[in-house]
């Protein structure tokens, strides 16, 4: 079994690895070469002109330093509405918790659609502007959900009642107790939104007119 295990998960790595080979030899080999077939796996005739030719065009650099601040600012965004949201939702003693999670849950389900949507960004003046791209999924259902859940799991209420019997304010216990037992979810959940907002493009096609704004992926 261990023989056949390993031979089957060595043929999906290799159909997993050789196309990003191909690609990366593609992009410094000679083009006839690639075109003509003379290049399967491993460069043939070396050259960097392509990724010059790349990189002198000014709309990349400005692209990609757009969709980095995106990202960043839209991921620091998520994580300082996400996880207060999620830490509260999780504690018993919230009171309205049920009908404040139906109200999430609820949004799963419907939203406004794209007209309304656009309107009320508009509305809100941040046409053209890098809130229209982090704002309106700064945080999702889903997200908080998953949150909420770990944790339920993960923070024991009694560690939490001892906190407040020495003194401690809910504030207090979120900031110095309940976030560093949390790092694993911060991370999990960083690295997903982080993610979106790199390859997202959509917000951008709707939402900004002005190209010194485009992230890279409309570049």
């Amino acid at each position: 079994f261990d023989i056949l295990n390993k031979i089957f998960l060595s043929v999906i790595v290799i159909i997993i690895v050789y196309p990003l080979i191909f690609v990366i030899s593609a992009s410094i080999s000679d083009p006839s070469a690639v075109n003509s077939g003379k290049m399967w796996l491993w460069p043939v005739d070396i050259t960097f002109a392509g990724y010059e030719r790349v990189f002198q065009n000014e709309d990349i650099w400005r692209g990609y330093k757009n969709t980095i601040i995106y990202t960043v600012v839209g991921t620091v965004l998520h994580l300082f509405v996400l996880l207060p949201c999620a830490y509260a939702l999780s504690r018993k003693e919230l009171v309205g918790k049920k009908i404040l999670l139906w109200f999430i849950l609820f949004t799963m389900l419907f939203n406004g659609g794209l007209i309304p949507t656009y309107l009320v960004i508009k509305a809100l003046g941040m046409l053209d502007t890098m809130w229209a791209i982090v704002i309106p999924n700064v945080v999702g259902a889903w997200s908080i959900l998953v949150a909420r859940t770990f944790f339920q799991q993960n923070i024991p209420d009694q560690l939490v009642e001892a906190s407040k019997i020495d003194g401690a304010s809910d504030f207090y216990i979120f900031r110095k107790v309940v976030l560093p037992l949390s790092l694993p979810i911060v991370a999990v959940m960083a690295l997903f939104h982080a993610v979106g907002l790199w390859n997202q493009y959509f917000n951008a096609l709707i939402y900004l007119s002005d190209r010194d704004l485009y992230p890279l992926q409309l570049i």
